[in-house]
């Protein structure tokens, strides 16, 4: 018995050692990244602390706030948590409150939720460099500040995986997106976006590791396996592969499908896409296009080339920055 009891007290001990010894490396690397990216401008916190012996690592992370070089995008709250079982610090689950912060280009908003699980998983090694990680929002909304419309949503769903090299699979779906009357024009659109759904792969410029803060990955590619839109029955699909150029602007096509093509048509009209005195000749070459077409599906290519894009035959005019 004095044995077993003798025994039973040392490996208490050895455990209790190897936490405090664990601990100090998680508070000393969130420190080091904290201090490597205050100093780069990308993030801040006015406090980091750990607890949680002894089965766990928790690291509250108190104000937190990151943002991009440029500063057009950023996120806040006021706190954030990463607890991981002291066994499995590999994998983590994450926290923030229901209420967070936003900066989109020059406007900022409150993204609010009923409840938000995510969790990830780092490859063990020196970098630790992301393997999986998984998030989902009830209810989340986007409401700007002051004066403006907000988006609502019944649930959204997000997944990304490491591939080989840099590269990331990505998926997303946003279920019973409910847009504002402002955004309605008068109530011709359809109230309620049914489904958003996405699966792509990603090609950066870097892996997303302990070193990211730091040295930001950029896109490279993009290749959308499948992206399928349902709004108001209208059901548009699209696939294809986009390389980034080193001016941040995309080349390659996108090919989009729909049964439902004058209806699209007409959306796009609706939403400022297309200009409207462009439509009687679209809903021509439409017709003519999709007579070819076994089932009466329209098939476009949403084109990139040199800084430009266009819809078929259409131009469309500069082609957004992604990086």
């Amino acid at each position: 018995m004095r044995r077993l009891i003798w025994l039973t007290v040392t490996l208490m001990a050895l455990y209790g050692g190897y936490w405090v010894l664990g601990a100090q490396a998680v508070e000393r690397g969130a420190q080091a990244a904290l201090a490597a990216a205050r100093a780069d401008g990308r993030a801040d916190a006015a406090a980091v602390d750990l607890a949680g012996f002894p089965s766990r690592f928790d690291l509250t992370v108190t104000e937190p706030r990151l943002q991009s070089r440029d500063g057009l995008l950023a996120w806040s709250a006021p706190v954030a948590q990463i607890l991981a079982l002291s066994y499995r610090p590999q994998e983590v689950i994450l926290y923030a409150p229901r209420e967070q912060s936003l900066r989109l280009g020059r406007q900022n908003f409150a993204l609010i939720n009923e409840d938000m699980r995510a969790s990830a998983a780092v490859r063990i090694g020196s970098d630790l460099a992301l393997d999986r990680a998984t998030a989902v929002l009830a209810a989340p909304r986007l409401q700007p500040q002051g004066d403006g419309p907000a988006l609502a949503a019944r649930e959204l769903r997000a997944a990304l995986r490491a591939g080989d090299g840099p590269a990331y699979d990505l998926g997303v779906e946003l279920l019973d997106l409910d847009l504002p009357p402002e955004m309605l024009a008068d109530g011709r659109l359809p109230a309620r976006i049914a489904r958003l759904h996405l699966d792509a792969a990603l090609g950066l410029t870097a892996p997303l590791d302990r070193h990211a803060l730091a040295r930001p990955p950029m896109l490279s590619t993009l290749t959308l396996r499948s992206a399928t839109l349902d709004w108001g029955g209208m059901v548009l699909s699209a696939d294809g592969t986009l390389e980034i150029t080193a001016t941040g602007q995309p080349e390659g096509r996108i090919l989009l499908r729909t049964s439902d093509w004058q209806k699209a048509m007409e959306l796009a009209v609706e939403t400022g896409l297309l200009p409207p005195e462009r439509l009687p000749m679209l809903l021509l070459i439409g017709g003519q296009m999709a007579s070819q077409s076994a089932d009466g599906a329209l098939e476009l290519p949403l084109t990139f080339r040199q800084g430009q894009m266009a819809l078929g035959p259409m131009p469309l005019g500069p082609a957004p920055y992604l990086r």
